[in-house]
């Protein structure tokens, strides 16, 4: 169940990305699509959803990973309310169109930032030790041998 409920979390997380593309491209441009029904609701149901999943991950990971508790779930929680802010800084709050990029560019930002934090910690929870050091040691010896091998 855990899986099938991560994979459900991560398609979430795809589709308000996909839905913020298409309302800021049609923002952008002026479009009367943007009014529609499905663009209006659809990213806070997919938010709901979102946050229903992360909830449910929450309480059943093995690694006790809890917001305020641990510094990786409190960052991906930081990084979620900054993604959405950004959204409404370029999708409702901006007037002009350079405020639209900004918050556009934040947004992408908040999100590259999430994913590579999730990816970061995969990394660590893999690894050997739970020795910060260790982690950073084993990136350091994985990133040499992939230059080894390019070279």
């Amino acid at each position: 169940m855990y899986m099938i409920i991560k994979h459900t979390h991560l398609t979430i997380i795809a589709l308000t990305l996909v839905f913020f593309l298409i309302n800021f491209a049609l923002t952008l441009k002026g479009s009367d699509k943007v009014n529609n029904k499905l663009l209006k609701i659809g990213p806070h149901i997919l938010y709901t959803l979102f946050i229903v999943t992360a909830i449910y991950l929450v309480m059943v990971n093995p690694l006790q990973l809890y917001p305020f508790v641990n510094g990786w779930a409190s960052s991906k929680l930081a990084g979620f309310v900054l993604y959405v802010l950004s959204i409404t800084l370029a999708l409702k709050w901006a007037k002009t169109t350079v405020w639209r990029f900004v918050g556009f560019i934040s947004a992408l930002f908040w999100f590259v930032m999430s994913a590579r934090l999730a990816y970061a910690h995969r990394l660590k929870v893999k690894g050997a030790a739970e020795d910060v050091n260790a982690y950073i040691d084993t990136f350091q010896s994985m990133s040499q041998s992939m230059l080894v091998v390019v070279s």
